[in-house]
């Protein structure tokens, strides 16, 4: 019990800096690959759709889920 305790408490923060990593390389990655194949233009409105859709997502999946 103890020694799968120290496990899950190692590899959950290794884990979610993966993930982390993972997410912020591969949005690094297509804001690269859309600057040189579209335009700057590209960019923006891609950071400006994330910027408004994620918070406006979460607000709809928490009203949805306040009973």
């Amino acid at each position: 019990m103890q020694g799968s305790r120290f496990k899950m408490a190692v590899l959950f923060p290794i884990l979610s800096v993966l993930v982390i990593a993972g997410y912020a390389g591969g949005l690094g990655v297509l804001f690269i690959v859309l600057d040189e194949t579209l335009s700057k233009w590209a960019v923006v409105v891609l950071g400006t759709a994330l910027v408004v859709a994620v918070p406006g997502i979460a607000a709809l999946l928490e009203s949805r889920l306040q009973d």
